[in-house]
């Protein structure tokens, strides 16, 4: 499995690419190279819209449109998706999502999820809880639109 890191110029198109399972590290420093230091130490492929910073390491890709879908369907088409990994990293912090028990959840504020679902994941690091509520449905259309050029199948 590849793993990306996104400079500050592609966030957006980070969480989405999080979203639908890459491993996506989203860097702490703004100092190229600081964040150079660590594509080489992990083996990352780094994903940029810098162009001197795209040649300073040969494992980059140049992201040539501002557009986070743009850029999101650059890297759907080098690197295709498997839906199997849709929703299994936090969008925020990159962690692999846990999946919890709602019987442990606080009842005032999760009442109705609760209700609704036995089971949901859960970020260990960021300690936010995600499940398949109103939001899901327009995420994954938006997912598949972003997808759907590329892969041919999805």
């Amino acid at each position: 499995m590849y793993k990306f890191m996104a400079d500050h110029m592609v966030k957006r198109a980070c969480e989405w690419l999080r979203l639908m399972g890459y491993d996506i590290s989203y860097p702490e420093s703004h100092d190229d190279t600081d964040i150079l230091a660590e594509c080489k130490s992990k083996n990352l492929i780094l994903l940029t819209r810098d162009i001197e910073f795209y040649k300073r390491y040969n494992r980059s890709i140049y992201m040539d449109s501002t557009d986070f879908r743009q850029q999101v369907r650059e890297i759907v088409s080098m690197f295709p998706p498997d839906k199997h990994n849709f929703f299994t990293r936090c969008p925020v912090c990159n962690n692999p999502l846990d999946e919890i028990s709602t019987a442990n959840m606080d009842s005032n504020k999760f009442s109705l999820v609760k209700k609704r679902f036995k089971v949901i994941n859960y970020c260990p690091v960021c300690k936010k809880f995600y499940w398949k509520g109103t939001h899901y449905s327009k995420i994954l259309k938006e997912i598949n639109s972003l997808i759907k050029n590329n892969t041919g199948n999805m």
